[in-house]
């Protein structure tokens, strides 16, 4: 099921807060939505952040026409960090829509006598609330603590200014293979 309001959205606020009680008429972006209670958790502008009930919320902009943004998904990492990856994936299974087993772009190379892999989805919905996502970005929290390196790219298709970059390069610039342009693009490896 989808999210009536998108992640990051600009919304106004008539409600009763969790935490800090009454609002009245106060904008605030949607930082996250918890599923359990049906309630979003909104940065106020000039406040505190807090948890409201769907009903309190008012979307500013109007309705979106295109209700999901498409997006080009690269990561690269070592062989160690694909394997963990595949592990948390399968933990969680069953997905009912599993990213992991959708990738457009699977690619190895070695250098300096280790295994690299590159994956990437090329044109793809990626909203936050799939479970096979969550897990992939909990995944890569997990390998900078493993120091594991890598290099996650994220490319908004509609808003060519909406890019995230996500890498741990501490203990190997190796995995910093990909180049933003018009489109993400992988360098020359050798």
């Amino acid at each position: 099921m989808r999210n009536k309001y998108n992640y990051g959205e600009l919304v106004k606020v008539s409600g009763i807060g969790k935490e800090f009680g009454k609002v009245e008429n106060r904008l605030g972006f949607i930082i996250e939505k918890d599923e359990w209670y049906e309630e979003y958790n909104i940065d106020l502008i000039f406040g505190p952040t807090d948890w409201f009930s769907e009903k309190s919320i008012e979307r500013v902009l109007g309705e979106k026409r295109n209700k999901t943004e498409k997006y080009q998904v690269r990561l690269c990492t070592t062989k160690d960090g694909y394997e963990l990856l595949k592990n948390n994936i399968k933990k969680k299974e069953p997905i009912s829509n599993n990213k992991f087993k959708k990738i457009d772009i699977y690619k190895k190379f070695e250098k300096d006598n280790k295994t690299y892999i590159i994956i990437g989805w090329k044109s793809v919905y990626w909203p936050v609330s799939n479970k096979s996502i969550n897990v992939i970005e909990t995944t890569i929290d997990e390998f900078k603590e493993n120091r594991i390196p890598f290099q996650y790219v994220l490319l908004n298709e509609d808003v060519l200014t909406d890019i995230r970059t996500i890498e741990h390069l501490e203990n190997d610039n190796n995995v910093k293979v990909f180049s933003i342009e018009r489109k993400i693009k992988t360098k020359k490896l050798n």
